[in-house]
């Protein structure tokens, strides 16, 4: 007999409906059988004249198969697993009513896949963490840049990381602060399938997902059972990464590298004697792991050479000569050189400035889960599961604590998720089910250091000094998830539908800065002292503008200085820019699978989304009434603005997909989808945390207007917030009682400012807000693709498109810091273009941003032969195109600068290219081989328990370079700065991380020192704008191309049976395990210094993984 089982429902649902086939060994279909799965709950089926039948309203979970046949019954001796998505099956009973069960693999949508709980915890997973699979499917990148929690996210078919969308047994567990994932280091022995989806998806499916991750975990269904193990990785096993290089500091071979991974999981039924006998009732799971980590990164940092500190600083000049000035160093400035260590690596990526030295990294986690399942009565079911996860660390800027430890910034999370589900069966046509959930977290990033100011160095002069300056960035999101959905088949159709609501409770706290920040580089300093110089050609005069930043830092006078600080009557400090911020979501779907007939299949659906405006409960909001006003229109700002910005009324969201089962055992399929896209309520926020509950002062160098180091200003000294009718608006300090759109006098509150920088020197305020227009995002994908079985294997290839628009980025109406007359057109200046008052520097979050997503995408995966390996291969040939890949930037994990401003902030056209994580080529494999040595000849007794249960695995990873941009690292025009100026490119450098007798391996751009030549920046040019007379570049955003990266992971697995039942069946095993991940030990360079006026600009500092790493467990299952 066969029977043959797609699957109806999708990855969200607690439920699954059947359809199959009965047959005989000899192919033909018996008529009358009885096929009987009996588990979470009963179902039966008799099949019709052709053999078909429909099992339906099932719940997920784990079942017993029994086919009763011409008065025989056949019972399966496993357990079968139903889930969601799960594949369809073939199932063969023999003439002595012997059961075995093959998967037949579908997919009902391009990039479906499911990984099971063996090959979730026996894969090599570098750290045990399940969402690193997710980069096994087709189309699914890393978006470093997007990783603001310090976990991976996932650029899914050429959408943002926080378009990944997660769920733990359908209850969302999405970060709703930073996108991504929680709970990444759940515990994968207590995962029973990993479900992912993306490209087309169905309409139950919603919250802006490109792609879409339930996590279901194990239930204690299929008896007593557990684990315990223990993990462990030691640097003394390890391979020498290529930037580790001995120091006196640490002489060692490599830096020190500790982790034990340890914990158990035990389930079964509820069983207390003479009190309750829960057998085929009540069933119980619990785990627990623990996670101990020591971690010396290898960190290459810019630092002061000797002669620096003593106040010499060779300077070359515009015409190419060199001259070198005697600079008398400011007593503070050399207070914090002291606190720099002096150069190790005189041939390093910085050359004579470089230091490399391993900074120690500590990772502490602690997480549990127990779950319940409960059959009550005969037709209802209920579920519960609690999740508890502590995470400390790692520190997210190790290079920091090389210069001091209370530098460092630690990444620190606690996790909270509770869900209840009850499923219930009215009939074999119908059942509903309701869920809620509760997921509390608290990602934060502290700071021990709230004293030191930081010290920047706008072209990565040195590595700079307490960057962090006692930043603020605390999140402490409540997400509370209800679901209810409903299902009813037909022979036909299968129609679900249901209501879901997110309610968003999250209270954050953000400042930049707090303990002031000084800039050097980037602008125009004129100095207040004479300077010598050798030669006395290049002497300095008093009010002369200073050559370069190192002249700027050694006399102590910055570019810019800016600072984060509230009023007294708001808090200051690790509080600083308290918000209480309100997000709801509520939606409707109904969806629709009709078998049409045995060969064609539609899925059809329709979805509606409503998310309401971001609110803040204390109206601490601010922001512009128009930041882009018609001519003649000035621009007001207002505080506690109603509405922050718009309601997306339009949230309609239309899914369909036919699938048609062609001759010769083809499956084409062809869908089309829109999805919105809600803002994110960290990332996208501009209402809160800013003017005047948080004020960023920004003073800017002038002439005649210098500022020294040292300069501060304090809560205290902060002027009161006025209307322009002279009403001072928060002399209460109550901000609830601030009328709605109440207009800030900016020109008064500046003015006032103004009598506390030196000199009155006006300070424009930093100002910041969303467009009354922003509203959500969309996404259109659209899908073609066809499948078909090769024997045990299943090859699928699938052209997948996508576009997005709306996309939320932030624009700069009244252009960069330091911009000038023609360009900050909101700002007031003299004849001298000086700024006399009006706007300064302003943000906006607007949502016109647009992507494109074009890909190939194929896949391998099934059995080779007869007892050949198990395979999943993966090729994504792609282009994913964007203006911009994000709204917050940063430094991304492989070393270069990552901007997301524009180089001219009122042409964001010229800024598309390739997205951030644009990756041409992708290949995946992952494989598992039994390797039968037990089979080998005739063994004695004693010999088989060695040969028998060894198991090779791999992971095997190749992808073409990431994209980067070239920055030049100075004011191009009058259009200010904000780092993202980019020259024009006259030379075509040979990119190569090949080594040579004239080239070192880290030397990307292939000249050394000379790497700028192949550039030149256009400054001092005739028409040229701003102090440096120039225009912007034309090299174009993300340019060019880092180098490809290699991966092969691999695990060998010994298990033992240690003790059997009287049965026969194993009672425990003993399992080992020998993972070695970059098994060839692969130098993967990551992306080199992208500023030309930088140190070590072309050079490579870092590697883009890890060198060789072997861990090594030993694991108790029974």
């Amino acid at each position: 007999m066969a029977l043959t089982v797609p699957l109806f429902a999708q990855e969200q649902s607690t439920f699954a409906i059947w359809h199959g086939l009965v047959k005989d060994s000899a192919g033909t279909p018996l008529v009358g059988a009885k096929v009987r799965l009996k588990g979470a709950s009963t179902g039966e089926s008799t099949t019709a004249a052709d053999g078909s039948f429909s099992l339906v309203a099932l719940p997920a979970g784990e079942y017993k198969l029994t086919i009763v046949a011409n008065g025989k019954t056949a019972t399966y001796a496993q357990t079968i697993t139903l889930a969601s998505d799960s594949p369809a099956a073939l199932i063969t009973v023999s003439n002595s009513r012997q059961i075995t069960v093959a998967a037949q693999q579908q997919t009902d949508q391009k990039g479906s896949e499911k990984l099971s709980s063996q090959k979730v915890n026996e894969l090599p997973l570098n750290g045990r963490d399940f969402s690193t699979l997710l980069l096994l499917a087709a189309g699914t990148m890393t978006d470093a840049n997007g990783a603001t929690n310090f976990t991976q996210q996932f650029a899914i078919n050429g959408q943002r990381g926080v378009e990944a969308v997660f769920a733990m047994d359908g209850a969302d567990i999405s970060d709703p602060e930073m996108g991504g994932s929680t709970f990444t280091n759940f515990n994968v022995d207590a995962i029973q399938d990993l479900q992912s989806s993306s490209g087309w998806m169905p309409a139950e499916i919603g919250r802006g997902a490109a792609g879409f991750t339930n996590i279901v975990t194990r239930s204690g269904q299929s008896g007593f059972h557990g684990s315990f193990f223990e993990f462990i990785r030691n640097s003394a096993l390890d391979a020498r990464n290529y930037f580790d290089h001995p120091s006196v500091a640490e002489p060692g071979r490599i830096p020190p590298f500790r982790r034990n991974e340890f914990g158990f999981t035990n389930g079964g039924p509820v069983v207390l004697p003479h009190v309750y006998d829960g057998r085929g009732r009540t069933f119980y799971f619990g785990q627990y792991q623990g996670f101990r980590q020591v971690l010396g990164t290898t960190q290459v940092l810019a630092v002061p050479t000797a002669d620096e500190r003593r106040g010499q600083d060779t300077v070359t000049y515009p015409d190419g000569s060199t001259d070198t000035l005697q600079v008398n160093v400011n007593p503070k400035i050399a207070t914090a050189f002291a606190r720099y260590p002096l150069p190790n690596n005189p041939t390093g990526a910085y050359g004579p400035r470089t230091y490399s030295a391993p900074s120690k990294v500590d990772t502490d986690a602690d997480q549990f889960s127990i779950r319940i399942d409960q059959t009550l009565g005969a037709k209802g079911q209920f579920f519960g599961r609690f999740n508890y996860d502590n995470l400390t660390g790692p520190t997210t800027n190790p290079d920091q604590t090389l210069l001091d430890p209370t530098f460092g910034v630690q990444y620190v999370d606690r996790q909270r998720n509770v869900v209840f589900t009850y499923t219930r069966t009215e009939s074999p046509q119908f059942l509903w089910s309701s869920s809620l959930s509760i997921t509390r977290t608290t990602p934060s990033f502290p700071t021990q250091n709230y004293t030191d100011p930081a010290l920047k160095f706008t072209d990565g002069l040195y590595e700079a000094f307490n960057s962090a300056a006692g930043s603020v960035m605390s999140a402490f999101g409540n997400l509370f998830h209800g679901q209810v959905d409903f299902v009813r088949t037909t022979p036909q159709h299968a129609v679900k539908w249901g209501i879901e609501a997110r309610l968003n409770r999250d209270t954050t706290y953000f400042g930049t800065s707090p303990n002031g920040e000084y800039d050097f580089g980037g602008g125009t300093v004129y100095s207040p002292v004479f300077i010598p110089s050798a030669s006395g050609e290049h002497n300095v005069q008093v009010g002369d503008p200073l050559p370069d930043t190192l002249s700027s830092l050694l006399v102590g006078y910055p570019y810019g200085y800016t600072i984060a600080v509230a009023p007294p009557y708001l808090s200051n400090g690790p509080h600083i820019g308290p918000a209480a911020i309100n997000r709801n979501d509520v939606n409707v779907y109904v969806q629709d699978t009709w078998k049409i007939n045995r060969q064609w299949e539609l899925d059809y659906g329709l979805r509606y989304e409503l998310y309401t405006p971001i609110t803040e409960r204390a109206k601490r909001t601010a922001g512009f009434l128009d930041a882009n006003p018609p001519a003649g229109v000035e621009q007001e700002y207002v505080i506690n603005p109603q509405p922050g910005y718009q309601t997306g009324w339009n949230g309609w969201e239309p899914r369909v997909q036919v699938n048609w089962n062609a001759p010769q055992a083809v499956r084409v399929h062809a869908g089309a989808a829109i999805t919105v896209i809600p803002p994110n309520i960290w990332q996208d926020n501009s209402l809160t945390g800013s003017t005047p509950f948080v004020i960023y002062p920004r003073v800017n160098a002038t002439k005649n207007g210098e500022i020294a180091y040292g300069f501060q200003i304090t809560p205290g000294e902060l002027p009161q917030v006025y209307s322009p009718e002279g009403v001072s608006v928060l002399a209460s300090g109550d901000t609830k009682k601030v009328p709605a759109n109440t207009v800030m006098d900016v020109n008064r509150y500046q003015e006032d400012l103004a009598a506390l920088s030196p000199g009155n020197q006006l300070s424009l305020l930093n100002l910041s807000g969303i467009d009354r227009r922003f509203n959500n995002a969309y996404l259109q994908t659209w899908t073609l693709g066809v499948e078909r079985a090769f024997g045990r294997l299943t090859a699928d290839a699938a052209y997948v498109g996508t576009a997005a628009f709306r996309l939320p980025r932030f624009s700069y109406p009244n252009a960069y810091q330091g911009a000038g007359p023609g360009f900050a057109k909101y700002t007031n200046f003299d004849s001298d273009g000086v700024a006399t008052g009006g706007f300064g520097f302003e943000s906006v979050t607007t949502d016109t941003s647009h992507s494109s997503y074009h890909a190939l995408q194929t896949s391998l995966s099934g059995q080779v032969g007869h007892g050949g390996p198990g395979l999943q291969a993966g090729y994504t040939w792609s282009k994913s195109l964007d203006d911009v890949s994000g709204v917050l930037g940063g430094t991304g994990s492989t070393g270069a600068v990552s901007l997301f401003s524009p180089q001219n902030p009122f042409d964001t056209h010229a800024e598309k290219g390739p997205s951030n994580f644009d990756v041409t080529h992708a290949f995946t494999l992952s494989a598992a081989q039994d390797m039968h040595l037990q089979s080998l000849g005739d063994q004695p007794a004693l010999i088989r328990p060695l040969t028998q249960g060894w198991q090779l695995l791999s992971i095997s990873t190749i992808t073409s370079g990431a994209p980067f941009t070239i920055y030049s690292g100075i004011q191009q025009t009058g259009a200010g700065t904000i780092g993202a100026d980019r020259p024009d490119q006259i030379g075509k450098p040979i990119l190569s991380t090949s080594h040579s007798a004239t080239r070192r391996r880290e030397d990307y751009f292939g000249l050394g020192d000379a790497n700028a030549t192949f550039f030149s920046i256009p400054i001092g040019i005739p028409d040229g704008t701003g102090p440096n007379s120039g225009r912007f570049g034309t090299l174009g955003r993300n340019s060019f191309r880092g180098p490809a990266y290699y991966d092969f992971d691999f695990a060998v697995i010994k298990t033992t049976p240690i003790a059997h039942r009287s049965n026969g069946l194993e009672r425990a095993d003993l399992q080992f395990r020998g993972e070695f991940f970059n098994v060839f030990n692969v130098v993967n360079m990551g992306l080199p210094a992208n500023t030309i006026k930088g140190s070590g600009f072309g050079v490579i500092s870092k590697t883009a993984g890890t060198s060789r790493q072997i861990q090594f467990s030993l694991k108790l299952i029974y």
